[in-house]
């Protein structure tokens, strides 16, 4: 049960107005005579009273519509025993709406076949008075404009209202949705930037880094080897270089067409000859009778042959690099001795993840490891993509990390 100190905290200063208001202009009315003298000699000054309760209706209309129906209720019902005046039904039909349009909608059900049945019973009683049917007609549609009408209009407005809350939410669901979708986007593009950026600059980096270690620590080198090693450290930063001004001009020119990378099968060979060039021995083949791939399928493939050598390079030595031509897939297999396990570039996975996501988004499959004291790398890329990303999500868990 609500209290009365939680009840007239809920009050809106307006339905405090407008009741103070009613009942100043009702009393000029009621006291001017504007009401039905049933009991002539009952004193005016009581007939304030039930049109008081109605007002005090509109009082907490808002703050609890079953209280403000009550209210009205009983003095719109006394009002019929000893006069009705105008003030009073005017006042009532307000209870009604405001219960209609607030009061809880079960309510709402009981009280609309309730105040019609009142209705016919009411009109039932003036033909059994003996009025004609005209005047029972009459009556009848006085009181379903005072009393059914305001209960109409309150759950009409009410669904309006339900319908415009429905449609903002709607608006602020679709606002939120929109903003997800762009954040979705940001991290597409995020991801594919880091992606491209790993597999073209920091397997650059790292051969530079690599093969500068090597002249640090050797000092017995003479200057025919030095040149040579200078060589290829300046061949992996001009690479590197053009690799990294591409990107960045595709990413300046914004176009969406155009992709990041177009690497293909047939350029892997000129990669093993860079890692050649660092300082990796590199077996390089191809099995099986080669054909047209959809150029996502072989950039994929030789992202899988770039990370996988790039890994040999810094954690082991002597790598098998294999492309086989399957029946509607293209297996990668990289396989590399294990080296002493101190890498003079360490490593965060990154690559490892970024690899197996190109494979996956294109419905393929990677598993990296141990194999017979060798590291294996083995991707399946199926040559028809029909790839979702959401099918099979990234697990980095799944590896062995290096």
């Amino acid at each position: 049960m609500t209290s009365p100190s939680g009840l007239l905290g809920r009050v809106r200063r307006g339905d405090l107005v407008a009741a103070a208001i009613l009942f100043a202009i009702g009393s000029v009315l009621i006291g001017l005579g504007s009401f039905e003298p049933y009991m002539r000699d009952l004193p005016v000054g009581y007939r304030f009273i039930p049109f008081g309760l109605a007002c005090l209706g509109v009082v907490v209309r808002r703050a609890s519509p079953a209280l403000c129906l009550a209210l009205g209720t009983i003095g719109f019902t006394t009002e019929v025993a000893i006069g009705v005046s105008f003030a009073t039904i005017c006042v009532y039909t307000d209870n009604l709406y405001a219960y209609a349009r607030y009061g809880p909608r079960r309510g709402v059900r009981v009280l609309t076949p309730a105040i019609a049945v009142g209705v016919f019973a009411l009109g039932g009683l003036t033909f059994l008075e003996g009025a004609d049917t005209v005047a029972v007609i009459t009556t009848l549609a006085i009181l379903a404009v005072v009393l059914l009408s305001p209960i109409a209009t309150g759950i009409i407005v009410r669904q309006a209202h339900d319908r415009a809350e429905l449609e903002r939410e709607r608006a602020e669901q679709a606002v939120r949705l929109a903003d997800v979708r762009r954040r979705e986007a940001v991290l597409r593009e995020r991801t594919v930037m880091a992606r491209e950026l790993h597999d073209t600059v920091a397997n650059s980096l790292s051969a530079i880094a690599l093969q500068s270690t090597a002249l640090q620590s050797r000092k017995d080198l003479d200057s025919e080897r030095v040149r040579d090693s200078i060589a290829a450290i300046r061949a992996s930063s001009v690479d590197g270089l053009a690799e990294l001004r591409r990107i960045i001009g595709i990413l300046r020119a914004g176009d969406e067409g155009e992709e990041l990378a177009s690497f293909r099968i047939d350029q892997i060979p000129e990669l093993a000859e860079r890692m050649r060039a660092v300082g990796l021995a590199v077996d390089f083949r191809v099995e099986g009778a080669a054909r047209d791939l959809p150029g996502e399928v072989e950039l994929t493939a030789y992202r899988v042959v770039q990370e996988a050598l790039t890994n040999a390079l810094k954690h082991g030595c002597d790598a098998e690099a294999t492309v086989r031509f399957a029946p509607g897939t293209l297996v990668v297999t990289v396989v590399n001795a294990l080296g002493d396990g101190k890498a003079a570039v360490p490593g965060a996975g990154s690559g490892l993840v970024g690899m197996t996501e190109r494979v996956r988004l294109l419905g393929g499959r990677v598993s990296a490891g141990p194999d017979g004291g060798k590291w294996a790398v083995r991707a399946e890329i199926p040559t028809a993509i029909v790839a979702d990303a959401s099918t099979e999500p990234t697990d980095p868990t799944s590896w062995s990390e290096r």
